[in-house]
C-alpha cells in the first residue's frame, strides 16, 4: 500500500532523478511552520479555561514560538536545488543551463497550479465573507503577478503564506545570473558567498527592510547556493558520513530553533542571525551525506507528504482558519498540552487530506515538464474529423 502511495504521490522531476531526502527537507520545514499556525490560531481563539497556565512549558515555547524559523528553511532548499544543475555545469563541466527553458519551466510548473489554488481560496473568502470583493479582489490581482507585499507592504489578503511565493519568484528571477559565481575559483567564490551572507545580514541591521523582499532574506538562498557547490564538489563528504555526525545534525537543528533571536534589527542578536544560515547549511549538508540522517529523512511516509509542500503550503492556512472555529474548542482535559496537540492532530490530518487531493488532480499535473506539448498535441486530435 506504502509503495503505491509512494508512486502515486512521488514528485516528478525535471531531470527525472528523484532524492526522497529533499522531500524529507521539505517536510521539515512544512511541519514546523504548520504547527506554528495551528498553535497561534489556537491560542488566538480557544475560549478553553486550563488547569495550568500557558507558560508553564517554557521549552516548548520556546520551541514553538521559533518554529517560523522554518520559512529560511524553505528558502535554503530553493537555493539548493536551483543550484545543482548550474553547479553540474560550472564544478564539472556538465551540459549548460538553457536560460529559457529554465524560466519557461518555472512558469509551466508553478504558475498554473498557485493561480488555481488562489482563485479557489478567493472564492471561499468570498462565500463565507471573509472580505469583501472591493478589498480583496485587489489583493488577489496583486497576489497573481507576486507583487502584493511591494504595492501594499502587507501580506497578502487572500493568503497570509503568499508572501513567502513572491521573495521566491524574485530568487528564481536573479538566480541564473547569482549563479556565474560558481565559474570563480573555489575559494573566491565560497569565501565571495560567505562575505555577501555576513554582509546582507550587517545591512538588514542598519538599513532595515520597509517590506518584505528577498533583500530581507536573501542570506538563507546564498546558503543554498553554498550547499551546493560544496555537494556537487563532494566536499568533506567521508567526514559527514560518520556516524557521530548525525548527533551533530540533531544538536544544530535544536540550536537552530531554541537559540533566542528577535524579529526586529537591531545589534543586540547580530551574532545568531550571522549564525543562523551556516546553521541551516551545516544541517542541510549533514542531511545530504550522512546515511543515518537522510534514512530518517527519506522514511515512508515523510517524502511523500514533503512532496506535496506546494500545495500543502498553499492551503494549510486557510484550512486552520476555516476548519480551527469548529475545532478550536474541542477539550480533551483541562491541560494545555493535551489539547494543543489534539489540535495539531485534527488540522494536520484535514489539512494533509484535502491538500492530497490538490496535489494529485491539480499540482502534479503540471510537474510533468511536457503537459504544455501534451496539451497541444491533444487539442490537435481532438480537431481531426472522425
Amino acid at each position: 500500500m506504502l509503495t503505491y502511495l509512494a508512486n502515486k504521490f512521488r514528485r516528478i522531476t525535471s531531470n527525472g532523478v528523484y532524492m526522497a531526502e529533499i522531500d524529507g527537507m521539505r517536510f521539515l520545514s512544512l511541519f514546523l511552520v504548520t504547527l506554528f499556525h495551528i498553535r497561534g490560531y489556537f491560542l488566538e481563539k480557544t475560549t478553553i479555561h486550563f488547569a495550568d497556565s500557558t507558560s508553564d512549558y517554557p521549552w516548548f515555547n520556546r520551541f514553538m514560538d521559533q518554529a517560523d524559523r522554518s520559512v529560511p528553511l524553505f528558502f535554503a532548499i530553493s537555493g539548493f536545488i536551483l543550484c545543482i544543475p548550474f553547479a553540474n555545469h560550472y564544478l564539472k563541466g556538465g551540459k549548460p543551463m538553457n536560460i529559457k527553458q529554465y524560466f519557461v519551466r518555472r512558469l509551466t510548473r508553478l504558475e498554473p497550479p498557485y493561480f488555481i489554488v488562489m482563485t479557489v481560496i478567493f472564492c471561499a473568502q468570498l462565500a463565507l465573507h471573509v472580505h469583501p470583493f472591493k478589498v480583496l479582489f485587489p489583493s488577489l490581482l496583486a497576489s497573481f503577478i507576486y507583487s502584493h507585499n511591494m504595492i501594499y507592504h502587507t501580506t497578502p489578503l487572500v493568503t497570509v503564506v503568499a508572501w513567502t511565493l513572491e521573495v521566491e519568484i524574485q530568487y528564481y528571477i536573479m538566480a541564473p545570473f547569482m549563479f556565474r559565481i560558481l565559474s570563480l575559483s573555489t575559494a573566491m567564490r565560497r569565501g565571495l558567498i560567505t562575505a555577501v551572507i555576513v554582509g546582507f545580514v550587517l545591512l538588514q541591521n542598519f538599513y532595515p527592510p520597509t517590506f518584505l523582499s528577498i533583500y530581507a532574506h536573501i542570506q538563507h538562498f546564498l546558503i543554498g547556493i553554498l550547499i551546493g557547490d560544496l555537494y556537487v564538489s563532494g566536499w568533506a563528504k567521508d567526514f559527514f558520513k560518520q556516524k557521530w555526525v548525525a548527533w551533530l545534525g540533531l544538536i544544530t537543528f535544536l540550536v537552530m530553533f531554541l537559540m533566542p533571536m528577535t524579529h526586529t534589527y537591531g545589534m543586540e542578536d547580530l551574532p545568531e542571525k550571522i549564525a543562523l544560515p551556516f546553521m541551516i547549511g551545516l544541517f542541510y549538508y549533514i542531511i545530504l551525506n550522512n546515511e543515518i540522517v537522510k534514512a530518517v529523512f527519506s522514511y515512508k511516509f515523510i517524502p511523500i507528504i514533503g512532496g506535496m509542500c506546494y500545495t500543502i503550503y498553499l492551503l494549510h492556512y486557510t484550512i486552520i482558519s476555516m476548519l480551527g472555529k469548529f475545532t478550536v474548542n474541542l477539550k480533551f482535559t483541562d491541560y494545555y498540552l493535551p489539547n494543543l496537540f489534539l489540535q495539531f492532530a485534527i488540522l494536520c490530518l484535514c489539512i494533509i487530506g484535502i491538500s492530497a487531493v490538490f496535489y494529485l488532480y491539480v499540482e502534479r499535473p503540471f510537474m510533468d515538464k511536457k503537459w504544455v506539448n501534451k496539451l497541444m498535441r491533444k487539442k490537435a486530435e481532438d480537431k481531426v474529423p472522425a
